[in-house]
């Protein structure tokens, strides 16, 4: 049993956050010469163990010589455990290829046209007008979704020209003199708001698309009577009166 010495240490090393080891084992034989003869004596032994407060203790050095590293999970049944395999990559799914091509459609953003006329911003009464745009060009839009590639094509068919008291529609996208894309103009803009014409220009795609690569259930196609994408641009245009004069004879 502990002595009050002894407890009194125990007390002191418990409160300074401690571990306190008590083993009892007997003392030697006592006595000389003789030997058998003596009484023996049990020694109390104290073993003191520090441990910083907030920290687990490392793998212990009793019952089987601990790591202190995690314990790690069984493998279940029928897992690879302990390496890594890469397996062959998935195969590609085909999608059909009207799909694709509609998806290439929904991508497809044509720029409106730039529109221009001579004279520029301001014109007159029976003289014919120059019309010409910008962006009257064709459209690639290529794409390729889950092994199948379709391109679109986007072919510029003719533009048409709002002018304010007319419509006229050109083949091409025009010119500043007038010859493949022009107008002249019948009444004046004084009566209209602003005094100006709001004339607009509208270019008309035509749309169909081809199939490519290894993956094609079609060849292409196109979406009948609304196979047509169009893109349209404001603009105000003066168009004012020449006035002569008359002298007597």
């Amino acid at each position: 049993m502990l002595t009050k010495r002894s407890s009194a240490i125990a007390i002191a090393i418990l409160t300074a956050g401690a571990t306190l080891a008590l083993s009892t084992a007997p003392a030697s034989a006592g006595g000389g010469g003789g030997g058998g003869g003596g009484k023996q004596k049990s020694t109390t032994r104290i073993r003191i163990t520090t441990t910083t407060p907030g920290t687990a203790p490392t793998g212990g050095h009793g019952g089987g010589g601990g790591s202190g590293k995690a314990a790690q999970m069984p493998c279940p049944a029928g897992a690879v455990c302990g390496q890594t395999t890469l397996g062959a990559a998935a195969p590609l799914t085909a999608l059909p290829a009207t799909e694709v091509a509609m998806e290439a459609r929904a991508a497809l953003d044509p720029s409106p046209p730039v529109v221009h006329t001579a004279p520029a911003n301001r014109t007159y009464v029976q003289l014919r007008t120059g019309l010409w745009v910008d962006g009257f060009t064709e459209l690639q839009q290529p794409l390729t979704l889950g092994g199948t590639t379709v391109i679109l094509y986007a072919h510029p068919r003719f533009v048409t020209w709002h002018m304010g008291e007319s419509t006229i529609t050109c083949q091409t996208a025009g010119s500043g003199n007038g010859k493949t894309c022009g107008y002249t103009y019948g009444r004046s803009s004084a009566s209209q708001p602003n005094r100006t014409y709001r004339i607009s220009a509208t270019i008309t795609w035509y749309v169909e698309w081809t199939c490519t690569g290894g993956f094609c259930d079609a060849p292409g196609g196109n979406w009948g009577a609304d196979s047509t994408e169009s893109r349209t641009t404001e603009a105000d245009l003066a168009v004012g009166e020449v006035q002569t004069e008359s002298r007597p004879g």
